[in-house]
């Protein structure tokens, strides 16, 4: 006996295993709990997040909309502004960086180096009524807040209407 013999699959990802009919209710059991086991893990947020994939959320945004500007505010912990690119096309907001880290330890005999990497990526549409040329941003300890102005006709045809008790 050789020890492939005792390997159920072949480097084709294809199982060679025995089946025991047109559908071996083992398997289909086993597909099953592995369907739900990645699942779950999927909606579960990631202990280190640097080594999460990125994700149209992976970038967690708070967006308010004010009678005279539009403010998108950006949870980016660990960024310099160097690591953010912003970009305004076509009435979209687009948020783009790069997370890279290296770290090395050395205790006594023992060098202990992790290196993590990704980039993500988040476009939000903006109303017509914006002035794009006008849009500014600021980062501090984490935070990316993007201001977008509203347009001087925008912002006089608001109208306001009264709400009466019924």
């Amino acid at each position: 006996m050789k020890i492939t013999d005792l390997i159920p699959w072949s480097g084709t990802g294809r199982d060679v295993g025995p089946q025991t009919g047109p559908v071996d209710p083992l398997r289909a059991l086993q597909q099953d709990i592995d369907h739900a086991f990645e699942q779950f893990w999927r909606v579960l947020p990631s202990p280190f997040p640097e080594f999460a994939p990125s994700a149209p959320d992976s970038v967690r945004l708070d967006v308010s909309d004010s009678d005279k500007a539009i403010t998108v505010t950006a949870e980016l912990p660990g960024l310099s502004e160097d690591d953010i690119e912003l970009s305004i096309s076509e009435g979209s907001l687009t948020i783009r960086g790069e997370r890279s880290t290296d770290r090395k330890t050395e205790d006594g005999g023992l060098i202990v180096r992790e290196r993590t990497y990704g980039s993500f990526q988040r476009t939000l549409q903006l109303p017509d009524s914006v002035d794009a040329d006008a849009a500014s941003a600021t980062f501090k300890n984490g935070i990316l807040t993007i201001k977008v102005p509203k347009t001087a006709e925008s912002i006089a045809s608001i109208q306001r209407i009264p709400v009466q008790a019924g």
